[in-house]
């Protein structure tokens, strides 16, 4: 087998390796253009798991703002019943001022209208009892008729007063019994306001715990399709890398099988032909074991060299296609030509090439220059016969 379909199937290999490594590991199929489908169905679910995460994220979303939004519509509440708590309040707070005042006008005139009433009493008893033979006596010793009137007038307008000032404490007392009713209902107003705020507020404080378990939830839940959206996401891109590297190596695959077959089918066309010496110089080392000039232990010697000066041409021994022209290791620049009857020839330790892969050559024509490249003590050049891949003698078929 050449190297060349070594490193081919190595890397088949190794891709195959890789997959394994991907989340898309159950990927095992027996063609690959099966893997690849497989792959992209795979890619699909993973897809689909991303809309559903976006669409579950996307309610959950609205979800929250609804909690949000019951949560503002709980606190206006309370405010507005604060304010309302606050403006009985206020209307309590003067309530009991208006209270304060009328009661401290209560004790300033207290003493004045008990004095009022004993005087207002004792006038008005005196007044009931007296008045007849007052009036009588007015007029009796008033020295004209004109002085008698206006003592009696006099008597009327004392009369008069008395009955104003027990008026006047009416309305007074009135107003302070309708100033402390005012202020008791202030204050039942007050105490009815501030029981409702409570509740309300005892209300507010369930609702909002509740709401906020189902925050709570709603984010763990949001947390969890996060993590699930993002890990579609993550695998649809390893996958849809994966399948870019399986479609590269089959893409690969198919150039070389068409170089393959476009080869194969040129080298059908090749006849034999002659036989010519690949460089004119005299072979120094013959086919069969040796001791390596380098490694020092005994080895097989698959070729023949020819002894040759740096840039001297080297010839294609026989017509064929240049299958391998690049730097083969030990080799150092080789060039390998694909004969009829599956021959091929090797030319190693070259300098430079005259000729590419693909190439048609015919017997004689350069395709390269002798050289030291590779494992090598001097400038020649290592020439191989192989048979099938394995190497031959090839000096039967020298001229």
């Amino acid at each position: 087998m050449r190297p060349s379909l070594k490193k081919l199937k190595v890397s088949i290999l190794l891709a195959f390796g890789a997959s394994l490594l991907l989340p898309a590991s159950a990927l095992v199929a027996q063609d690959d253009n099966e893997v690849i489908e497989e792959a992209k169905e795979q890619r699909e679910l993973k897809r689909q798991e991303q809309l559903a995460a976006e669409a579950e994220i996307a309610l959950l979303e609205a979800e929250d703002l609804e909690v949000v939004a019951a949560l503002e519509a709980a606190t206006s509440l309370v405010n507005l019943q604060e304010a309302k708590a606050q403006a009985a309040e206020q209307r309590l707070q003067a309530a009991l001022d208006t209270k304060i005042q009328a009661q401290e006008d209560f004790l300033a005139i207290a003493n004045q209208i008990e004095e009022i009433e004993q005087r207002a009493l004792t006038y008005a008893v005196e007044s009931y009892i007296g008045m007849s033979d007052r009036r009588t006596e007015a007029w009796f010793e008033a020295e004209d008729a004109t002085i008698a009137a206006h003592k009696i007038a006099l008597l009327d307008l004392i009369s008069s007063n008395t009955n104003d000032i027990l008026d006047q404490l009416k309305l007074i007392q009135e107003e302070r019994s309708y100033l402390l009713t005012k202020a008791a209902v202030a204050q039942e107003e007050a105490d009815a306001i501030r029981e409702e705020l409570e509740q309300v507020r005892l209300e507010l404080d369930a609702q909002k715990a509740a709401r906020e378990e189902i925050k709570e939830e709603l984010d763990v839940r949001r947390a969890h399709w996060d993590s699930v959206l993002a890990t579609a996401v993550e695998e649809q891109q390893e996958i849809t890398d994966f399948i870019a590297a399986e479609e590269e190596r089959i893409a690969r695959e198919l150039e070389e099988a068409r170089r393959r077959a476009e080869l194969e089918a040129r080298l059908g066309q090749i006849t034999e032909a002659g036989w010519v010496l690949p460089s004119p110089g005299a072979i120094t080392s013959w086919f069969g074991p040796r001791l390596h000039p380098i490694l020092g232990y005994v080895r097989m010697h698959n070729g023949v060299d020819f002894n040759c000066w740096t840039g001297d041409p080297i010839r294609a021994a026989t017509d064929g296609i240049v299958i391998t022209a690049e730097y083969y290791g030990g080799y150092g620049y080789t060039i390998i030509i694909q004969h009829a009857n599956s021959i091929s020839t090797l030319y190693a330790h070259l300098s430079g090439f005259n000729s590419q892969v693909n190439d048609y050559v015919v017997a004689g024509e350069q395709i390269g220059v002798c050289g030291t490249t590779g494992l090598s003590t001097g400038p020649h050049l290592h020439f191989e016969v192989r048979q099938s891949g394995v190497p031959v003698n090839p000096v039967p078929y020298l001229p």
